[in-house]
């Protein structure tokens, strides 16, 4: 592995879904939250992304359990908080610092944390709330949002604060673990991030963070898809993915459901790797037959020398890949089950 390489850092974001509010039919009933972040910002600069960001340490402070046992919520219980049998990728690995809690819990906590940091919504329990078996998430929007959203963006630690005032703890249980992703190797900033998965029953209202946020707004699946596809905004490659994941359920209580069984089995890493070809770009993703045994072997674009479709047809295998012809022309290709349970994403251009 080069030695160039910068740091990968630890982030986390949250798929956030709701149940549309429309009254007319439509194809999907639910929306997914999407963010556009600013023209200053220092990544992806006017992207639609979910909300999400970097772990701070604070998410992973032991302060948080004396929080949570304060409700009878014990240490052991958080420690089984998703029940994961299967592999998982190092993110949520246990880390050296014996008194940091569980990753599973912390990376939940900062992706709690980041979502009412970008969008004031706070995903959290009261005692009513606690013993909720819903399956759906729970938030809270009776307090001084602006500025407490303004205090917890400029101190992360003030979260525990916000939530201490307020006597509720944030929804971890609503929060399946769906996927990570690493970014490429060809990019200055490298992050690691655990992707969550959580429903609600109705749309929480939002404020958006000015500095960080350009706009946001509750579309379906397929509505940010073909939005993409006719130029109107630009989907990096982990939401595009998710996305056309999300697209395997016309019901929210339906992918509720599957996101909640499934997580059991765990998930692999999707590391992307970048190959330049004369016509586009194609990332191969872990599984196809293609795919480098070191991952972070070369620090640029990997030149073929062929077209995408040609470097496509060179392959008699497995295929996992996502290939580009520009920043909004892409196709996803896989051809095998995964291991982890996980369905596959779905082309938005034939529904």
């Amino acid at each position: 592995m080069s030695k160039l390489l910068p740091k990968i850092r630890s982030s986390s974001s949250l798929i956030l879904l709701s149940k549309n509010q429309a009254p007319k039919a439509k194809s999907f009933d639910y929306n997914a939250l999407l963010l556009t972040r600013t023209q200053k910002s220092s990544f992806m600069p006017e992207s639609s992304v979910f909300p999400g960001g970097v772990c701070d340490a604070s998410d992973s402070s032991p302060a948080w359990l004396n929080l949570f046992q304060r409700n009878k919520i014990s240490a052991s219980k958080l420690q089984n908080i998703s029940h994961i049998k299967g592999p998982r990728p190092e993110i949520f690995q246990t880390k050296a610092d014996k008194e940091a809690i569980e990753p599973s819990l912390a990376l939940r906590l900062t992706a709690i944390r980041e979502t009412f940091e970008e969008l004031g919504i706070l995903l959290c329990r009261d005692n009513k709330s606690l013993t909720s078996t819903s399956g759906y998430g729970k938030f809270h929007d009776q307090f001084d949002r602006v500025h407490w959203q303004h205090t917890v963006h400029n101190d992360a630690s003030q979260f525990l604060e916000l939530c201490k005032e307020l006597e509720v703890l944030p929804d971890v249980w609503s929060l399946h673990e769906w996927s990570a992703w690493r970014t490429p190797s060809t990019f200055k900033k490298r992050f690691e991030t655990a992707f969550f998965m959580t429903a609600l029953e109705q749309e929480p209202s939002v404020h958006i963070e000015p500095n960080e946020v350009k706009d946001c707004a509750w579309r379906s699946p397929l509505d940010y898809l073909q939005a993409c596809l006719r130029k109107e905004l630009w989907l990096p490659p982990p939401q595009f993915y998710e996305l056309s994941r999300c697209l395997n359920f016309s019901t929210l209580e339906g992918l509720r459901e599957f996101a909640s069984k499934r997580e059991v089995k765990g998930m692999g890493l999707i590391h992307p790797v970048m190959y330049k070809c004369k016509n586009g770009t194609v990332h191969l993703l872990p599984g196809d037959d293609a795919y480098p045994a070191d991952p972070d072997a070369s620090s640029d674009k990997i030149e073929t020398g062929l077209s995408v479709e040609e470097f496509r047809s060179q392959s008699n295998g497995k295929l996992h890949r996502s290939e580009h012809w520009n920043q909004h022309q892409s196709q996803l290709l896989i051809n095998f089950d995964r291991e982890d349970g996980q369905v596959h994403p779905v082309d938005p251009t034939k529904l």
